[in-house]
């Protein structure tokens, strides 16, 4: 079953799509899908219909518009060597949006608060990377696909005990033409100096995409990090 803001509003600015489970209480998990660069709501939210039917599914649209009419959580310049130019500052704006929104989504439909994983897609890696590090108590688990890793995220007051909780999926393509698979890696890396108790970290035949075999692997993982529900 889907629908957006018609059944049940949300204390929010962001537009978003909701797609709800089978049967749903307060210990109902919680997936947040955040899109990449020049997208929308509508670009991940199938992948909520073939996730663990247990879920509670929110896709939020980014609330800065593109030059080309697309959506995005920060600008972007595209720099030579697959390099960009960003304010950060924009990148705080949109957490503090996707915060606000995970809780007061989970009052809305008195889910499971403590139980919030972010699936992110390349621009939605990079905030959830920084949503997970910036703000350790709100995040049980992180989807990180096809993205990098800010700067500005690793250096947050991150609370190391709770970071060391938080489940991590990162999965990137080997002929990745946007970010380089080197992001990917040194994101692994730095969250393995972490001491993570759940980190796992897959590579895959594809480009700057999705592919079959990966969504596989993530829904396995998603279904096991809920265990027990």
């Amino acid at each position: 079953m889907t629908n957006t803001l018609i059944s049940q509003k949300i204390n929010t600015s962001l537009t978003y799509s909701v797609n709800l489970p089978v049967k749903k209480n307060s210990k109902t998990p919680v997936l947040i899908l955040l899109h990449g660069y020049g997208s929308n709501e509508s670009d991940l939210f199938d992948l909520a219909k073939t996730m663990d039917s247990k879920f509670i599914t929110f896709s939020l649209r980014a609330p800065n518009t593109t030059r080309e009419g697309g959506f995005c959580w920060y600008e972007l310049e595209f720099l030579p060597n697959q390099q960009f130019k960003y304010d950060y500052k924009q990148a705080v704006l949109s957490r503090m949006k996707i915060l606000s929104f995970i809780s007061n989504a989970c009052k809305a439909y008195q889910v499971d608060s403590t139980s919030v994983f972010l699936l992110g897609f390349s621009q939605g890696t990079i905030m959830s990377y920084d949503i997970a590090l910036s703000t350790t108590n709100k995040v049980k688990g992180v989807v990180a696909l096809s993205g990098r890793m800010m700067e500005e995220s690793k250096l947050q007051k991150t609370n190391l005990a709770q970071l060391s909780k938080i489940k991590f999926f990162i999965a990137h393509g080997e002929s990745d033409n946007v970010i380089k698979i080197e992001e990917a890696q040194k994101a692994n890396d730095f969250l393995k100096e972490k001491v993570l108790k759940d980190l796992t970290y897959k590579t895959y035949s594809m480009p700057h995409s999705i592919s079959g075999d990966e969504l596989n692997d993530l829904r396995s993982w998603l279904s096991k990090a809920i265990i027990p529900f």
